[in-house]
């Protein structure tokens, strides 16, 4: 499954020796790179995957780039799908990072990050927009996050008494 939901397409594994960002696809879809590290050392990450965006995952990096306020809302909807994704298939991208990458091969488990390659990004880091682009950690726990959507339903219930 893609990032923000479902349709976007895993492309593959990215060995060490052909691993690139290149540039965002024309067409604006984002693309997601998957690292993994060994957790216990947290040195350096590892290229493992690319999952290509949906149309859900495409809107959340526009308004993540366009939106003056509330980029971090955004941001957290991103953060929570490229999670979803990778744990749901954590397995196989572990077997993945594992047959790539013999400093991980006995590691018991591993941590994951994403970094976005979209149109959009490079530009808003350049102008300062953004800060340089740097691996984001996730974890199992950002798919068991209430959205702001859920968080706002409660409290409006808790201040009309309907909690």
């Amino acid at each position: 499954r893609a990032p923000g939901g479902p349709g976007g397409a895993a492309v593959g594994a990215m060995p060490q020796q052909e691993f690139r960002e290149p540039d965002a696809p024309p067409d604006g879809t984002p693309l997601f790179y998957l690292y993994a590290r060994n957790p216990k050392t947290r040195v350096m990450w590892y290229p493992v995957s690319v999952l290509r965006g949906d149309g859900q995952s495409k809107g959340l990096v526009g308004a993540w780039l366009g939106s003056p306020l509330a980029k971090g809302v955004f941001k957290e909807r991103l953060d929570e799908g490229v999670a979803r994704s990778i744990f749901e298939s954590e397995r196989r991208l572990t077997d993945m990072a594992r047959q790539q990458y013999p400093a991980i091969k006995k590691l018991p488990s591993l941590e994951w990050g994403y970094k976005i390659v979209a149109t959009g990004v490079s530009t808003a880091v350049a102008k300062g927009e953004l800060p340089e682009q740097k691996v984001q950690m996730v974890t199992k726990e950002l798919m068991q996050q209430e959205s702001w959507a859920d968080k706002a339903q409660k409290a409006a219930k808790s201040m009309l008494g309907q909690a």
